[in-house]
Order: C-alpha cells, then structure tokens, then sequence
C-alpha cells in the first residue's frame, strides 16, 4: 500500500476513535438528561395544583424535564407571574439545554457526509500508484498492479465503516432531542394552560 492511502487510513483510524468518543460523551450526557422523570407524574401535580409536591418532584429529579419544570416554578414566583414569563423561561432552559445536548452532532453528522470521499480519496491514490507500477514493470506487474487495487479499495471500505456508525448515531441523538423537546413543550403548555 502505497504511503498516500496508508496516510489516509491513518486519518480514517483516527477520526473513527473521535466519532467513537462523541457517541459514548453523548449516550452519557442524554443518559443524564433524561434521568427518571416521567412526564405523567408532573402532570398529575399539576392537575392537582399541588405545586409544592411538583417542586419535590423537580428537585428530585436532575433531568431535562425538572429543569424545566423548575424554570417555569421560577419564573412564576417572580414578581410579573405572567404565562408570557413563564414561557419566555423556559425557552430560554430549553435554548441552553438544546446547546448543550446538540454538541459533537455536528461533527458526527460531518463525519457522516465526508469519511466515504476521504475513503475514495485514499483509493484513488492507491488506484494511481497501482498505474504507476503498471508503467514502470513489464511482464509480471499484473500482479502487483491487482493487489496494489485491492489494498486501495480498503481505504473506501473504510471510510464507509467510520461514517455509517456516524451517521446512525447522528440521526439517533437528533431523533432523541426531538422528542425530549416536544415532551418539554407539551409540559410547558400543559403547566400555562392549568394556571
């Protein structure tokens, strides 16, 4: 293999251990986020105007949802206590909290969309340095042109297996946010609308 595709898989090994590490940073922090709170249990307190044991149950629960919930606790016991407050808080939680669930996906989802052209790029220099020995050997540079293709042809399968666990976890992660989003929305007009 020639020194511009072992380059290239050198850059493939190493971005697929920066992806790996993105997955695994991101598992942990959405483990963390969505804790054990259950959106049912909220909504009962809140049916139930029993606003001192929604507060226990947001102190309780270190989760995206009871950040929320303690958002909008807050913004009603300041002095306007107007649902406009309330909502306006708990954009604000739900801004910083996407911010912060959002990092790495980006280059998860870079990785993604480019790891297949570095591959292709590795094996097309590898596709040239076979040319290259096809002109400067006769008679048995066959074989070595062959098995110079196959050796190129590695760097595109591996660029394919650092972006297709790329890609999966990508969706996966913008998936999950989604609907931790919406199930905070649905709490937030479900909290204004009991008020």
């Amino acid at each position: 293999m020639g020194w511009g595709a072992r380059g290239v898989l050198v850059i493939l090994f190493l971005l697929s251990i920066w992806s790996v590490s993105i997955m695994f940073e991101r598992k942990k922090a959405f483990r963390e986020k969505t804790g054990s709170a259950k959106i049912q249990d909220a909504k009962k307190f809140i049916t139930e105007k029993n606003w001192a044991a929604l507060k226990a149950w947001a102190d309780a629960n270190p989760s995206y949802l009871a950040g929320m919930v303690q958002a909008a606790l807050t913004a009603e016991a300041s002095l306007s206590k107007s649902n406009e407050s309330v909502d306006r808080a708990v954009q604000s939680y739900l801004s910083s909290q996407r911010i912060e669930l959002e990092k790495g996906l980006n280059v998860l989802a870079t990785l993604g969309s480019n790891a297949p052209f570095i591959g292709l790029f590795g094996t097309v220099l590898g596709i040239i340095q076979s040319f290259g020995i096809l002109s400067s050997q006769q008679g048995s540079a066959m074989n070595a042109v062959m098995l110079g293709l196959a050796e190129a042809l590695i760097a595109t399968a591996v660029g394919l297996f650092v972006a297709i666990p790329a890609v999966v976890s990508y969706n996966f992660f913008s998936q999950k946010l989604r609907n931790l989003t919406i199930e905070a929305q649905s709490l937030r007009d479900f909290y204004i609308s009991q008020k």
